[in-house]
């Protein structure tokens, strides 16, 4: 179990009781950061994936390669040769919803809301997750 804190110095954190979801709290407090954006796009991917309708999406940040694929989350740190995980697609967006949930409650009114919008205009659609997103956690 993953969940996510506030660090020592205000930025976000992750506690874990099972050491095999290290790679993907690290991935995301450290590489998607507060980037509803870039969360979104994950969530979306992992989404479309999951649906069959992309075979594969990846994503690069400041130290993690992230591929998604239908057999799961793949998480490649490139800092460091043997720090990896693997997640299943179901496990990966539940974490990765639950860290939207985290940066929604300490976020201000109507990032939720702001950032769907932002996301939705930019790609001129809707996102797949919507319905779990949105009015349940504007704030």
């Amino acid at each position: 179990m993953i969940r996510f804190v506030d660090g020592p110095h205000g930025a976000p954190d992750y506690a874990f009781t099972d050491a095999s979801e290290t790679a993907l709290g690290a991935f995301l407090v450290g590489d998607v950061q507060t980037a509803g954006d870039w969360l979104l796009d994950l969530l979306a991917w992992t989404e479309e994936v999951r649906a069959g309708r992309s075979r594969e999406e990846d994503w690069s940040g400041n130290s993690w390669v992230a591929e998604l694929r239908p057999d799961g989350l793949h998480l490649f740190d490139t800092l460091s040769d043997d720090w990896e995980g693997h997640y299943a697609l179901a496990d990966a967006s539940e974490v990765m919803l639950r860290y939207w949930r985290f940066l929604a409650d300490r976020s201000s009114a109507g990032w939720t809301q702001r950032e769907l919008t932002n996301w939705e205009h930019e790609r001129s659609r809707a996102h797949p997750l919507r319905p779990v997103l949105g009015p349940s956690w504007s704030r």
